[in-house]
């Protein structure tokens, strides 16, 4: 393996990390936006190893949706803060 092939797999294992850990810790804007980065540079790299993606593009738009679904389910979820 490469210098450049690591550090890749190095930036790329980061930025998925930081996008489930966002979610997880409930962080607002940067998960989506990063998952959206990583999986857009995780498709080129799983197509070398010979993994196909079907709907490539509806991968990388996924993680972007994850922050209106959050602001949107997310009291229902948690419960409401007024004890009804």
């Amino acid at each position: 393996m490469s210098g450049g092939a690591l550090l890749g797999l190095v930036l790329i294992s980061m930025g998925w990390f930081a996008f489930i850990g966002g979610l997880v810790l409930g962080m607002r804007f940067i998960p989506g936006i990063v998952g959206s980065v990583t999986v857009f540079f995780s498709i080129p790299m799983a197509a070398k190893y010979g993994i196909e993606v079907p709907w490539p593009w509806l991968w990388i738009l996924l993680p972007l949706a994850s922050d209106p679904l959050r602001m949107l389910f997310g009291n229902r979820m948690r419960g409401s803060k007024d004890g009804s």
